[in-house]
């Protein structure tokens, strides 16, 4: 599974990145992908972290890899948001987009991609830190009720684009 994380949505969205944005930028962007390689190494995903650019980038934007995660800054004039539009329009659900950011999250599930808020996977993130802390697996959450064998009523199959959010965050 690839995730594209809007870096400074998520930094602005967690209290401890945030004190640390309050000293220095580059603190708080190295704090994230030090907590996302910490994730990468306990669940596996590829992740894709993606800041704006736009005022000191240059003109190809700047693409590195740090700790085993792929750092993005947009091209100069372009912001992070048009980048994770992109992103969404080419992969066409094959990426997750974790954002805050409403009219990015609209542009990515219109095209199809499931969306998580920044508050949410800092949550699944912290949650996987605790269980490496604690050396267990993880339990998997119950979605909606039991198994019932008996149809009562109208069908309580969820829309198709909620089902697919639902089991990209599963993934998590």
């Amino acid at each position: 599974m690839l995730l594209a994380i809007d870096g400074y949505n998520f930094i602005k969205q967690s209290p401890e990145l945030r004190r640390l944005e309050q000293i220095e930028l580059q603190k708080a962007r190295e704090g994230l992908i030090e907590g996302l390689a910490r994730y990468k190494r306990l669940k596996g995903h590829a992740l894709l972290v993606v800041f704006d650019g736009w005022q000191a980038g240059g003109a190809a934007g700047r693409r590195e890899k740090v700790r085993g995660i792929e750092v993005l800054f947009s091209r100069t004039g372009e912001k992070a948001d048009d980048v994770l539009k992109r992103l969404a329009a080419e992969k066409r659900g094959g990426i997750t987009i974790v954002t805050s950011d409403n009219e990015v999250a609209f542009h990515a599930e219109k095209c199809g991609s499931p969306v998580i808020s920044a508050a949410e996977f800092g949550e699944k993130m912290e949650m996987a830190k605790y269980v490496d802390l604690k050396g267990g697996r993880e339990e998997a959450e119950p979605l909606g009720r039991g198994a019932d064998t008996v149809k009562k009523g109208p069908s309580r199959r969820l829309p198709k684009s909620r089902r697919k959010n639902l089991a990209a965050k599963e993934k998590l």
